[in-house]
């Protein structure tokens, strides 16, 4: 309690890095949960037609765009990885006089690491919660931003949307008219719906453990170089 009690005392403080780490938090953590519901549209779509296509161009170009967002997504994390690593050792270097005073009145090196990792996290967490709300009260938006950017990430991708309906192919949605067909027609009904809560949230929620583990590792690594470079804050 007493290092909750600390830690939100310093996030007030310090409010620029805090803002600053939190603001960045939100942005990323929803461009990375787009990235993988982007992907969960792209799956869903393919798994509905998948097994009547017989076109390998399909198959192939359904590979590519699936790699792609996978190269998106982990160049987004690389940037955010040294984004906030150089966010912590600001903050941590911001707070060097705050770890000298809590050496000074006797506290433990354990509880100035939990510290450490304590206000690193608090502003992060703001950043969760705001992303949540906005993805709870804005979910039609989200899913018309997602739906709009999937398009235009394959064309500056340079991937080409592959067409697999031939002329024996009909797509309906509701039928108002009689249409005389051959016996080799085929009728294809395909259910293409908005984003379940359930599938936005189990993005959303793989995100913040990787983003929190992420910063969580960074703050003890900072910790232990400044602990280095600073012999008079971390005597044992």
């Amino acid at each position: 309690m007493k290092n909750l009690r600390y830690a939100f005392a310093s996030v007030s403080y310090h409010k620029k890095i805090s803002f600053v780490i939190g603001a960045c938090s939100t942005f990323f953590l929803f461009i990375l949960t787009g990235i993988l519901n982007l992907r969960d549209i792209e799956r869903s779509f393919y798994t509905q037609v998948s097994s009547i296509i017989n076109n390998t161009d399909y198959h192939t170009n359904y590979q590519k765009i699936m790699q792609m967002y996978s190269s998106i997504y982990l160049f987004i994390l690389f940037i955010w990885m040294i984004l906030i690593t150089g966010l912590l050792f600001i903050s941590l270097k911001l707070k060097k006089q705050d770890m000298m005073k809590w050496r000074i009145m006797g506290f433990s090196n354990r509880f100035v690491i939990k510290q450490s990792i304590l206000e690193s996290i608090i502003p992060m967490i703001i950043g969760i919660i705001t992303t949540a709300v906005f993805l709870i009260v804005f979910q039609h938006t989200y899913e018309y931003i997602l739906l709009h950017a999937r398009p235009l990430l394959a064309d500056k991708m340079g991937i080409k949307r592959v067409p697999f309906f031939s002329s024996k192919v009909i797509v309906e949605s509701t039928p108002n008219q009689f249409i005389n067909t051959a016996g080799d027609t085929y009728f294809l009904s395909m259910r293409i719906s908005g984003l379940s809560v359930n599938t936005i949230f189990k993005a959303f929620t793989k995100n913040c453990l990787l983003l929190l583990a992420i910063a969580t590792g960074i703050t003890l690594s900072a910790t232990y170089f400044l602990s280095k470079t600073s012999k008079k804050v971390f005597r044992t």
